[in-house]
Formats: C-alpha cells, sequence, structure tokens
C-alpha cells in the first residue's frame, strides 16, 4: 500500500505510523485537549464588550478579535515545518498552555484597550498548538482513521468550548470581568500537568527517504490541501466575524446579559459537539464533498440572517444551525487535509491547512469591525 502526498510526488512505502500505547494514554491526552480549550474559551463571550467598556471603539475591537487569527496564520506553518522537522508534538502542545495562560494573564492586568490586541495575538499564539495537538493524538491510531480521530478530538474541543463559554459568561456576571481571566491561566497550568504524562507517538521507521525541506515543500503546496484550507477559510470567515465576532454585541443591543452572552456562544458550541460523531458517518453515506457544500450553504445563509433576527430566542435559534453545520464541515475539512499525507509531514499539511484557515479568523472580525 502507498501513501499519495499530492499528484506531483512519487508514493512512499506505508508503515504503521500510529504507536501501541497504554489505554489510559488517549484519555489523559483528552483531558489535557479539554484544558486547552477551557483555556482559550472562557472569556471569549464577554471579550467585545469587555474591551467597549474599557472604551474601545468597534475598530479597536475588530482589531483585537483579528489579532488572534493574524498571529496563526504568521506562525502556524512554521509552528508545523518545525514540528515535522524536529519530530516533536509535546513540546508544541506545552508552549501552547503556557502562551494561553501569559495571554489570559495579559487581558486580566491590560490597562488600555490597544493592549488587548497584544493580549489576543499571545492567545493566536497559544492556538497555534492546535497544529501540533491534532498530530500527536491522530498518531495514536492508524492513518485510516484520522478523521473518526479527529471527530473525537473535536468533540472534547467543543466540549470544552461549551463548558467554558456557558461559565465564563456566568463567571463574568457574579465576579466581574476579570473572573474568567483568572480561571484560564489556572486551568492552562492543570492541562501542562496532564500532557506531561503522554509520550509522544513514536514515528515507525521509513523505508523510503528522508523527511526533507522539498517534500516538505511538495506537501505544503499539493493543489487538494490548498482547495481544503480556503474552503475553511470561507468557514472560519463567516464564524469568526459573527458569533465569535459582532454577534455578542448584537445580541447586547437585543438585552442580553452577560450570562446570555455566554449561553448565545454555547448554543451554537453544542450542536457543533453532537455533530462530531456523526460526521464520518455523513461523509460515508454522502461523500465528503457532497457534506461540505450543503455545510458551507448552511452557514452561510445563517450569517445572512443573523442580522435580521428581532428577538434574543430567535437569534439563539439560528446559532443552533450554525454551529451544527460548522461542526460537520470543520471535522470533514480537517480529514480531508491530512488523511493521505504521511505521518512525518502530518504537522506541515495540517499547518497549512491551519494557516490558510487563518486568514477567515481574522479577516472576518477586521473587515466586520470596519463595516460596523
Amino acid at each position: 500500500m502507498t501513501i499519495s502526498i499530492d499528484a506531483t510526488t512519487k508514493s512512499v512505502p506505508s508503515t504503521p505510523e500510529s504507536v501501541p500505547v497504554a489505554r489510559w494514554v488517549p484519555w489523559l491526552f483528552q483531558v489535557g485537549n479539554l484544558t486547552f480549550w477551557l483555556s482559550l474559551y472562557f472569556y471569549v463571550p464577554i471579550l467585545p464588550s469587555y474591551a467597549e467598556s474599557l472604551g474601545a471603539p468597534l475598530g479597536v475591537v475588530g482589531a483585537m478579535l483579528s489579532a488572534y487569527g493574524v498571529t496563526q496564520l504568521l506562525l502556524r506553518i512554521p509552528t508545523g515545518v518545525a514540528s515535522d522537522w524536529w519530530g516533536r508534538r509535546r513540546p508544541v502542545f506545552a508552549a501552547g498552555l503556557v502562551a494561553s495562560a501569559a495571554g489570559a494573564v495579559a487581558f486580566y492586568i491590560a490597562p488600555s484597550p490597544w493592549t488587548l490586541v497584544g493580549a489576543r495575538a499571545i492567545t493566536g499564539l497559544a492556538a497555534c498548538a492546535w497544529v501540533g495537538i491534532t498530530i500527536m493524538y491522530a498518531g495514536y491510531f492508524a492513518p485510516s482513521e484520522s478523521t473518526r480521530a479527529i471527530g473525537w478530538l473535536n468533540l472534547v474541543n467543543a466540549t470544552g468550548q461549551v463548558v467554558a463559554t456557558w461559565s465564563g459568561g456566568l463567571l463574568a456576571q457574579h465576579y466581574g470581568y476579570g473572573a474568567p481571566f483568572l480561571v484560564s491561566a489556572a486551568v492552562a497550568m492543570v492541562g501542562l500537568a496532564c500532557i506531561a504524562f503522554c509520550p509522544e507517538p513514536v514515528r515507525a521507521a521509513r523505508t523510503g527517504p528522508p523527511v526533507t525541506l522539498d517534500r516538505l515543500w511538495k506537501t505544503a503546496t499539493a493543489p487538494a490541501l490548498i482547495g481544503v484550507s480556503l474552503l475553511s477559510a470561507v468557514q472560519n470567515y463567516a464564524t469568526f466575524s459573527t458569533v465569535f465576532g459582532f454577534t455578542p454585541v448584537y445580541a447586547e443591543r437585543l438585552g442580553a446579559t452577560r450570562a446570555d452572552l455566554g449561553t448565545l456562544t454555547a448554543v451554537s458550541l453544542i450542536p457543533f459537539a453532537l455533530a462530531q460523531p456523526i460526521t464520518a458517518w455523513l461523509n460515508r453515506r454522502y461523500g465528503p464533498r457532497n457534506v461540505v457544500v450543503i455545510g458551507l450553504a448552511m452557514i452561510g445563509l445563517t450569517a445572512v440572517t443573523t442580522p435580521l433576527c428581532e428577538t434574543l430566542p430567535i437569534l439563539l435559534a439560528v446559532q443552533v444551525v450554525a454551529g451544527g453545520a460548522r461542526g460537520v464541515v470543520g471535522t470533514t475539512l480537517m480529514g480531508m487535509a491530512i488523511r493521505r499525507v504521511s505521518q512525518s509531514e502530518r504537522a506541515t499539511a495540517m499547518g497549512v491547512y491551519q494557516a490558510v484557515y487563518a486568514i477567515g479568523m481574522f479577516s472576518g472580525p477586521l473587515i466586520g469591525g470596519l463595516v460596523g
């Protein structure tokens, strides 16, 4: 059997690329994954209103939200290439948790609106660790199970986001804006302790050529990978200009409280999480291309519908539909990005995928802020 990198690259012999590990290792890894997303999302629902409370105009709010994506656009590819070249994933995960804690503390002590831009850039640096996290976890499974593995990884990802956004809103409601930031920093440190006990997936010995910069470049520029990545950028443009961007601001104008802002984000993430276990089945039943096309159409429709909502319950209902579509499309595209790439080059492919979709992450809120 061979694994084809792209149409212009020769196939390399396939070898077993997952490592047998104790059954508890993937579970403990998922605990670390959970803490990672908890630490990044406790404060997301209140971030725009927190910035406005410091006197930030919408343009500065947009710049702050965009900084999260800009950092990832610039650093995810270098992160993936470095991880492949080094053959290590766990240090990337650890660095992400440390950066997440640092960013949360920076938000807490921010003296001015523009300081928030720098803090958000630090948390964007933390999010770059998702490159190493996805590949490290997928390395515990056979390549043919990549979509299934990523589905379970994204399920925990979404669960963390749901819990964090819902409880983060409550924390801010009862203890003030600073509480979610302090809890985020503490949880990140718990995650750091968890992953200390998770071994690296051992890369199997290869009979093919060694990993070189030329091969990594060919992997990174594969047309299929770029196409999938651009579709993900479109999805993230809609997502980060709405539910993770200005939908909370719009909800406040409809009378939403700080706790309601947490609920707003949570109701979009619950269907995202519930979509994960069925995504692999949908791909087998209808094909990845059809799943992506229909899902993107639903995301676009909900984005257009959001500013037409006149009451908070209707706005919440629209976010439920958007969340389910995001869950199916995101997992499908991520699985497509690495399915036919060898383990030793997967972090590079994932780095490209995540860097390109970061274009949508920063352009969505930036353009939304300028237009608004």
